[in-house]
């Protein structure tokens, strides 16, 4: 039996939310409100996993702080990656980032475990199947969304600026 989010998740879940930073940031756009994503996030997955009110307020405190340990642990280890990006790495050194990244993979399967247990707690086991589901399937609206963005703005960029038709 699986439990916790998956790795899976928790990668898609990670790249959106630093596509997403990106996508927002750009010139002619507001800015990327984190409060703004965890929002839509919760009214998506309580709508989705049918979770009443009581539930979602004893759930989603709880999600979000593994959410926010989980990102913590990849920012340190990104942060690591990162110094030495640009630089000539030894064959040693890019073991041992390989095998930092394992690790921290391995601590976010023990974290989703412990929180697994809270979120019990919280809501039964077939509303936490839901909320996996609803996770997943805003991801992968969230994934959508933002390549379609992308495709039309790449149109309009190659879009010729002014057409000239001669008589």
């Amino acid at each position: 039996m699986k439990t916790g989010i998956g790795f899976r998740a928790v990668a898609i879940f990670t790249l959106a939310l630093c596509i997403t930073t990106g996508a927002m940031a750009q010139k002619g756009r507001k800015r990327f409100s984190h409060e703004e994503f965890q929002a839509k996030q919760k009214e998506y997955i309580t709508e989705k996993a049918g979770l009443t009110q009581e539930e979602a307020n004893a759930f989603f405190p709880i999600f979000f702080e593994l959410q926010k340990k989980k990102f913590d642990l990849q920012q340190n280890a990104h942060k690591d990656i990162n110094r030495k990006s640009g630089e000539k790495m030894s064959e040693e050194q890019c073991t041992a980032f390989i095998n930092r990244m394992a690790d921290v993979n391995i601590e976010i399967a023990k974290l989703e475990k412990e929180y697994t247990t809270k979120y019990l707690k919280a809501i039964p086991p077939h509303k936490i199947l839901k909320v996996q589901r609803a996770l997943i399937t805003f991801q992968r609206d969230l994934m959508h969304k933002m390549t379609q963005r992308r495709d039309r703005k790449e149109k309009k960029e190659y879009a010729p600026k002014h057409t000239y038709i001669k008589s």
